[in-house]
């Protein structure tokens, strides 16, 4: 037996490179937090400002603060698309106003 070479372990990693940090199930977030969230984000001017603290360094919960980013960012994407949908239906509108003065090629009788 002394012919094979004798198994080799690995070497053991330090303790912080292999667990990443995860909660503890009594930190999640509770209804109740959720709750009071969900309510201040329904009032307009009190919402926008509350979803900028939380997605700005306002909380240590990463889901509440992903949860505010990811409704900034489709906030900004439906206020584009808003603005495009004015503007073509303001140069639809002007278009078809515009028209309406050109005196018509029909005659009355």
């Amino acid at each position: 037996m002394a012919q094979y070479q004798p198994y080799q372990q690995p070497h053991a990693q330090p303790h912080y490179a292999v667990q990443p940090y995860q909660r503890h199930p009594e930190e999640t977030d509770s209804l109740g937090s959720w709750m009071l969230a969900v309510f201040l984000m329904m009032i307009p001017v009190v919402g926008f400002i509350y979803l900028l603290v939380l997605a700005f360094g306002g909380t240590e919960s990463v889901a509440k603060k992903n949860y505010a980013r990811a409704s900034l960012l489709w906030s900004a994407i439906l206020i584009v698309l808003m603005i495009v949908a004015a503007i073509i239906m303001a140069t639809a509108g002007i278009a078809f106003f515009s028209g309406l003065e050109e005196p018509s090629s029909v005659t009355n009788y």
